[in-house]
């Protein structure tokens, strides 16, 4: 599938189906192909475009400082390529501190925003945690240990053994520039200042991202029984529905 050049490098992306765009980003121990079973569901609708975010998948390695104004901004050149002025984004987990950055700095292209199983503020103290795990085991092994931890107790066997074979592809550059990028950050303001519609997605048994205490005003919230972490993979069909139909409703935008 195709690249695209951006500043100091290139990113990978996978594209299907046609419509008003919508934009998938992906978490920290994931890349484009753990969005399969949303391609299916969702292209019939929408032309889909999931990236490999920098320094995952086919992408080239990140450059510069960490930070989730760094993703963004590539994110930006990526849409400006494809010449998408506006779109629905969809991030989730690391991909959804993303959307959120990205949405703060570039409002008017987006037209609705959907977060999934993520933050709004960064956890400094879990950097040296990940920085410890991904220099002291090989991809697999961080794989082997984690993936489980990203879905319900209750998870098919076959999923868990999928999980483990994405995160295995995470490559150490990568994990390190974002782990650090997710160290400090804080969107918190930005979405108490929505003026986009917003959904907020969550596994109900999610161990690894709390749901909010807070939810900004007039985003929805939508909790999937029998999920963890990893909702969108472990219920795709209730992920799906809920996705199409709030980009479907008319919210006067």
């Amino acid at each position: 599938m195709p690249d695209c050049a951006i500043s100091g490098g290139t990113i990978h992306y996978e594209t299907a189906g046609d419509g008003f765009p919508l934009i998938l980003l992906h978490g920290i121990g994931s890349n484009s192909r753990s969005w399969r079973r949303q391609f299916r569901a969702l292209s019939a609708d929408f032309k889909v475009v999931a990236w490999d975010a920098p320094g995952y998948g086919l992408s080239s390695n990140p450059m510069g400082k960490p930070s989730m104004t760094f993703y963004a901004n590539r994110l930006r050149e990526l849409l400006d390529q494809l010449d998408f002025d506006r779109i629905h984004l969809l991030g989730h987990s690391m991909g959804g501190v993303i959307a959120q950055e990205f949405y703060g700095a570039y409002p008017e292209r987006i037209r609705k925003l959907i977060l999934a199983d993520t933050r709004n503020r960064g956890l400094p103290e879990l950097l040296e945690q990940r920085l410890k795990m991904i220099r002291s085991m090989t991809p697999a092994q961080l794989a082997a240990e984690r993936a489980p931890q990203l879905l319900s107790r209750s998870a098919r066997k076959d999923l868990v053994a999928e999980t483990i074979s994405i995160m295995s592809e995470v490559r150490p550059a990568g994990y390190e520039f974002a782990a650090a990028a997710l160290a400090e950050y804080d969107t918190h303001d930005i979405l108490w200042t929505l003026r986009v519609p917003a959904l907020l997605i969550w596994g109900a048994e999610d161990e690894i991202t709390p749901l909010w205490s807070e939810i900004p005003r007039g985003a929805r919230l939508e909790i999937i029984p029998n999920a963890g972490h990893l909702c969108y993979a472990e219920q795709p069909e209730t992920f799906n529905t809920i996705v199409r139909e709030f980009l479907s409703e008319d919210h006067g935008s």
